[in-house]
């Protein structure tokens, strides 16, 4: 993922154009060209149209997006504390690994028949934050000073006890609990149409990571000057005093019910009802995905969020949306085609309906789906992309557990919950003689070892998990070649061996291994 601030429409055009075209260079196995290694994981063709997608993350091994998998090795990510630059692109880079749970808005192309997408830009859609002042287990709340917040069973945690790269992972609810020194929280999430803030993630932070310590989320129910109320949850609002804040956008206007978020330098800045606020963003999914170079009428763009009644109109993540009856207060992803200001809906999805058949003919739906190396492989049990996995239930449509490897390239599906996937659905890609990629491209973060220069083995450490890597004349570098130390975030295939060969290692400047 590049750190580039800017690139114009035409240029940007132009990238899609060779993108699409599938041919890369690189050679297979036995030395004959491949046309697939430029596509999203690996496929042998890709019809991409240029789309806005807005949502939650819910897979790995690229990301997956409102069940669109894309590749993310040639996007730019921003920070969502701060785009300053209206509807154009961040200043601030965002430099960790995109994680499970994260909100995120993304310009891309998208081959909507394969449910495949090349991310161009991705903006980090930010949440809450502040210390930490309870949490019920029962009522699955967390209350910070600022807000209550919603937990559910599928809310994914992370960050460390200390905050640092080097405490103890967070990776339930129980853990979070039980910190007792007040931490500094960011928690991604979606507005419900009750005004609650639901939670998707919730990550142990510090205050060095953040220029800004406090932020709320919530919608605007009304206005008096520079002073607007805004809705933090069912039964709550907070006054936020914007005297000299900047708005972001810096070409928009807030009004009466756009979902904003207010930030903060610090908790002085709160007087237990108002917050004086340094920055007042409005985020919904309208502003959102607008980009430098972003097509309007002639594209589609896919938005998750829950459906409000507004009068005679339906709304979904603040946006309007036409040519649909939907249902009060469910949670929706909505495709259609955008002019700017109302999606024409094509495709109505309700959470959780995507599903696949098994070998007996029904439907099992899913909600998550990760695409990597099998490790820490013990029975039915391991991790893929750094998440737990249990697949004592799983259908394998070639297979069993059985066949189970470290190392082994799998494809995923299942439901998150509790800091575990349930997985329904594992399907083992074994490596052919004929072709040992296409199909099988995913991306990965990691920390370089054992370096010796191009056209050599060496390591990629993720979250404790050391892989064996190899990488070619044909790998395409970006930000030149890593060294020992160095951060990357690669793609390539698992071959025959278990060794990760890589078709494109991007040197991550500024990269840390651990959410912030």
């Amino acid at each position: 993922m590049s750190r580039f601030n800017w690139i114009s429409p035409f240029l940007l055009t132009s990238v899609f154009l060779v993108a699409c075209g599938g041919g890369g260079g690189e050679l297979s196995e036995d030395g004959s060209p491949v046309t697939w290694s430029t596509n999203p994981a690996g496929a042998a063709t890709f019809s991409g149209v240029s789309a806005t997608y807005q949502g939650a993350i819910t897979g790995l091994g690229s990301i997956v997006v409102n069940g669109v998998r894309f590749e993310t090795t040639d996007a730019m990510v921003y920070d969502g504390d701060d785009f300053s630059t209206g509807y154009d692109n961040n200043t601030a880079a965002y430099n960790s690994p995109l994680a499970l749970g994260m909100t995120v808005a993304l310009l891309g192309d998208v081959d909507d028949a394969q449910s495949l997408g090349r991310a161009a830009r991705i903006r980090v859609v930010g949440g809450v934050r502040g210390t930490m002042s309870a949490v019920d287990t029962s009522a699955l709340t967390l209350t910070l000073p600022t807000q209550t917040i919603q937990l559910t069973s599928a809310t994914t945690y992370g960050g460390t006890t200390d905050g640092t790269s080097t405490g103890t992972p967070i990776t339930n609810l129980t853990q979070l609990a039980g910190l007792s020194n007040a931490p500094l929280l960011t928690v991604y999430g979606l507005t419900q149409s009750d005004g609650r803030f639901l939670a998707t993630r919730v990550v142990v932070t510090s205050a060095s990571a953040h220029a800004m310590d406090v932020a709320v989320r919530g919608t605007i129910t009304a206005i008096s000057g520079n002073s607007y109320t805004v809705k933090t949850d069912a039964s709550s609002s907070v006054m936020v005093n914007c005297n000299g804040c900047t708005i972001q956008p810096s070409v928009t206007t807030p009004r009466v019910g756009d979902a904003v978020r207010a930030l903060a330098a610090d908790i002085s800045q709160w007087n237990g009802t108002a917050l004086t606020a340094a920055r007042l963003q409005l985020v919904n999914a309208s502003y959102l995905t607008r980009f430098e170079g972003a097509p309007s009428a002639a594209s589609y763009a896919k938005i998750k969020g829950a459906a409000v009644l507004d009068g005679s109109r339906w709304r979904v993540g603040g946006v309007e949306v036409s040519g649909v009856s939907l249902t009060q207060g469910a949670l929706y992803e909505i495709k259609g085609t955008w002019s700017g200001a109302v999606l024409a809906a094509t495709r109505v999805e309700v959470e959780g309906q995507r599903s696949f058949t098994g070998n007996d003919g029904s439907n099992t739906a899913y909600s998550n789906e990760f695409y990597g190396a099998v490790s820490n492989l013990s029975g039915s049990s391991f991790t893929v992309q750094g998440v737990n996995v249990d697949a004592r239930s799983a259908y394998f449509p070639y297979g069993s557990s059985a066949h189970l490897t470290n190392g082994a390239f799998v494809e995923v599906k299942g439901s998150y919950a509790d800091g575990i996937l349930m997985a329904t659905k594992v399907e083992i890609k074994v490596a052919s003689g004929t072709n040992l990629s296409a199909g099988r491209v995913f991306e990965m973060y990691g920390q370089v070892s054992d370096w010796s220069g191009v056209s050599s083995t060496f390591k990629l450490t993720r979250l404790g998990v050391v892989y064996n890597a190899l990488s070619s004349v044909n790998t395409r570098f970006e930000h030149g070649v890593p060294v020992n130390g160095s951060f990357v975030e690669a793609k390539g295939y698992m071959d025959a061996n278990n060794v990760f060969q890589v078709i494109k290692l991007e040197v991550k400047n500024g990269y840390s291994d651990h959410d912030d």
